[in-house]
């Protein structure tokens, strides 16, 4: 993926957390952090792991949330095709600028 599709991806990422769990910190605040549980993957507010979506529910069937939109879902296709996708979201989440120490 080109760095302009992570970016949009991760953004809607960010939104969907921010509306799913009524975050009321500014926008720029917000940190995703991503799990592997259960065989599903998890998308998490770095600061307070409790609020989290569920970004896909089946691992191995590909049954990823209805909620994603375009790019976001782009994004998680690509995660499910890397050994490991929490790990792939996280270090991309990193190196494209969303999660300034």
């Amino acid at each position: 993926m080109q760095q302009r599709e992570l970016v949009s991806g991760f953004s809607e990422l960010k939104d969907l957390l921010i509306r799913t769990n009524h975050i009321n910190r500014g926008r720029e605040s917000v940190k995703l952090y991503f799990t592997l549980k259960h065989k599903m993957l998890y998308m998490h507010d770095y600061d307070d792991h409790k609020k989290y979506v569920i970004i896909c529910r089946d691992l191995a069937r590909e049954k990823i949330s209805d909620s994603l939109k375009p790019a976001a879902r782009r994004l998680v296709f690509e995660s499910l095709r890397q050994s490991s996708p929490a790990d792939f979201l996280n270090n991309e989440f990193l190196l494209n600028g969303f999660f300034r120490s």
